[in-house]
């Protein structure tokens, strides 16, 4: 018998999001939307564990007030936007918002939050470069490149790349394989990065920049990267 996850479903299956089986992977997504606001407020939820998802917060506001003018004539696209969390955060640092994501029912309860300037795509981001381009910033909170594996994230960096105007930055998250054996949760279903292989990939996409940004010993580490001007 399969242990289901926190939300009673069967582990997620890598070859899904290897083989962009995007309908199987919206499905699943569709499934966490109505708990996903709550569980990310509860500091013992698992989605917390090694507080992540403030991490990547703090660390994005530190970035943007370094980049205040800039950031103010340009788009913020939250990638793999969930419920708009991250816009909800940053929106008021920016020209224009856009979440884009893969979940409808994820979609649905960020429009559902009316936030000024926002726009949301149903959408895949491996494509992303395809229907934004010319954003200032894009921010990635939700380890999407540990959820698809090597193969993807090196078609995401250069997607990313490619929809930022020059100067523009990204800050997406990743499952640090420096710190696996440390943490509780320690998924076989996901791919750890070093920090190595993640500002290798972000110099082949041609980024000027490309920085893992936090301590070598929390799970989950962000990669910076600027595109040059």
């Amino acid at each position: 018998m399969v242990a289901s996850d926190p939300y009673g479903l069967p582990p997620s299956r890598p070859e899904d999001y290897q083989s962009m089986s995007l309908d199987t992977v919206r499905r699943r997504w569709d499934q966490k939307a109505d708990r996903w606001d709550a569980d990310l407020a509860d500091e013992h939820c698992h989605l917390n564990e090694d507080g992540g998802h403030e991490r990547f917060i703090e660390t994005a506001a530190a970035i943007v007030t370094t980049r205040v003018e800039f950031c103010r004539r340009h788009a913020l696209v939250d990638l793999g936007c969930g419920t708009g969390l991250v816009l909800a955060r940053f929106i008021g640092e920016f020209a224009e918002g856009i979440g884009v994501d893969i979940s409808r029912r994820m979609l649905v309860a960020a429009e559902q939050k009316r936030l000024p300037r926002c726009r949301f795509l149903e959408g895949n981001g491996f494509e992303l470069a395809r229907f934004v381009n010319g954003a200032g910033a894009v921010l990635s909170r939700g380890i999407l490149l540990s959820h698809y594996g090597d193969r993807w994230a090196a078609v995401l960096y250069r997607e990313v790349h490619d929809a930022l105007v020059p100067g523009g930055f990204a800050l997406l998250d990743f499952l640090n394989a420096d710190a696996r054996s440390l943490f509780p949760s320690n998924p076989a279903n996901k791919t750890y990065f070093s920090s190595e292989q993640m500002e290798r990939m972000g110099r082949d996409a041609g980024f000027a920049v490309s920085r893992a940004l936090g301590e070598t010993g929390h799970r989950v580490r962000i990669i910076l990267l600027e595109r040059s001007e």
